[in-house]
């Protein structure tokens, strides 16, 4: 029978190989922290047309040039129209205040057996294409057609449909703000235009409130989106709308009419937050572990003995817990716009913790049968032949996971790969040390082994069959 133990210094001496590297990593350049950690900003858009993948750098440098953005990444999806909800954009010749966009709205909505069900976006409300010669108001709308009947695919809305609902009769006419106040001239990219003037301070030092103008209202073209492909822009610069607001307009200019589906802000305190939270989480879970095994093993011989169990199996969560930190360090600092240390490398962590323990457990439970079973072999001989025997069965169930999790590192998408590279990482380091380290450290406990580590006289061990306790004698 082949003697795993006897090697287990050689599974140490590699443990040490790799987790020393990460741990220089840790120590010369930490993690790198994502914006769940720093504070930052997420903006989803969605553009009339599809968005090539080489475009993605150019919009970066929109974002870092247009507001100082720092540490920009920009993610496309694949996703195309297919029949459901489709997104359209009506374009009118001057902005509008919120009644027009009402009134629009309630047109549409009012074919709803021809169209469906009619949602207002939010609207790009002073738009230009033309380098701002010209100002319009450009307006989206989801539409989401009715099923046919006979249960086949939903109808097809187009934008010669949404025109023709929409001017069936004249406009109402809207109320704008003289171009020269003090709001006028500032696209928005989200909200409601307000029909109401800003007051002004003249020179002079009284206030004063721009006449307001009514201008008619008429409808110069509908786009129809051809994609429901979303933009994920995210940076490490807390944005407000007003600094997303030339940015969009300089998108707007350069792929065509988009609306910004969704913006979130993570500020400083909640940034503080979430990494106390993340490390408090990993700390409770490890405690919590560290109670059950003990509490699972009492019935070796004594608490102490089962507290052993527990231990070891932290040492190896340590262990992997290391070496997905050091990977994460070193591939941080090489590619710090992709290896990120967010809220889904914090889940990765947290399942790379209890597929480790569940392994390690599963080692632990076949010692504790065999302890039984066993009873004329020393403890050695027992973790031998328990690590022998569970050896394929850990493998076989490591492997179908990291052949899965590598296809998808491989051929996923770029937003889910550094969560499946550390998932990877991380269960495959879990299924070494639950092998060759937790049991290998069980073992040198309940030798007495570890008293040679300190330079103190190295131990004579007489065992006791059963492998349950170990009576020594100092050497003289």
């Amino acid at each position: 029978m082949f003697n795993l133990t006897s090697k287990k210094y050689i599974f140490f001496g590699i443990s040490l190989l790799v987790i020393l590297p990460g741990l220089f990593a840790l120590i010369a350049w930490g993690l790198n922290p994502g914006i769940d950690f720093t504070g930052g900003t997420t903006v989803d858009l969605r553009f009339q047309n599809a968005v090539p993948l080489t475009a993605t750098s150019n919009i970066a440098h929109v974002f870092a040039t247009g507001a100082n953005a720092k540490d920009v990444k920009v993610y496309l999806s694949n996703a195309l129209n297919t029949g459901g909800t489709q997104t359209f954009w009506v374009q009118l010749n001057v902005p509008v205040d919120s009644n027009v966009q009402s009134e629009i709205l309630a047109r549409l909505a009012a074919q709803s057996s021809v169209l469906g069900t009619v949602k207002a976006l939010p609207p790009l409300n002073h738009a230009s294409t033309d380098g701002g010669k010209t100002t319009y108001a450009l307006l989206p709308f989801s539409i989401t057609p009715p099923s046919s009947t006979n249960g086949g695919p939903a109808f097809h809305v187009t934008a010669q449909q949404v025109q023709s609902i929409i001017t069936a009769k004249p406009l109402p006419n809207t109320t704008v703000v003289p171009a020269d106040s003090a709001t006028s001239a500032t696209p928005t990219a989200t909200g409601t235009p307000s029909a109401t003037a800003t007051p002004t301070k003249s020179t002079t030092g009284s206030t004063t409130t721009p006449a307001a103008t009514t201008l008619p209202v008429t409808l110069t073209k509908v786009y129809a989106g051809s994609t429901d492909q979303i933009v994920t822009v995210q940076t490490q610069t807390l944005l407000t709308p007003q600094q997303l607001q030339p940015i969009e307009s300089s998108l707007l200019a350069q792929y065509g009419v988009l609306y910004q589906s969704q913006l979130q802000s993570v500020g400083p305190a909640i940034a503080s937050s979430t990494t106390f939270l993340a490390i408090a989480a990993v700390i409770v879970a490890s405690l919590f572990i560290l109670a059950y095994i003990a509490y699972a093993f009492r019935n070796v011989g004594s608490w102490s003995k089962s507290f052993r169990y527990g231990v070891c199996a932290l040492f190896a969560l340590l262990h992997d817990v290391l070496v997905v930190l050091g990977v994460w360090a070193i591939l941080g600092h090489i590619f710090p716009s992709v290896f990120k240390v967010d809220t889904l490398f914090v889940t990765a962590v947290l399942t790379v913790i209890g597929f480790s323990v569940h392994d390690t457990i599963v080692v632990f439970d076949r010692i504790r049968e065999n302890t039984q079973r066993r009873s004329s072999e020393t403890f050695v001989d027992i973790v031998n032949a328990s690590l022998l025997q569970t050896m394929a069965r850990s493998l076989n169930t490591s492997l179908t996971v990291l052949v899965t999790l590598t296809a998808l590192t491989l051929f996923g998408g770029d937003s889910i790969r550094p969560f499946t590279l550390a998932l990877l990482v991380g269960i495959f380091s879990g299924t070494y040390s639950s092998i060759f380290n937790a049991s290998m450290l069980l073992v040198v406990w309940e030798t007495g082994e570890w008293r040679t580590w300190f330079g103190r006289k190295p131990t004579t061990a007489v065992q006791v069959r059963g492998g349950r306790s170990l009576a020594r004698a100092n050497a003289r």
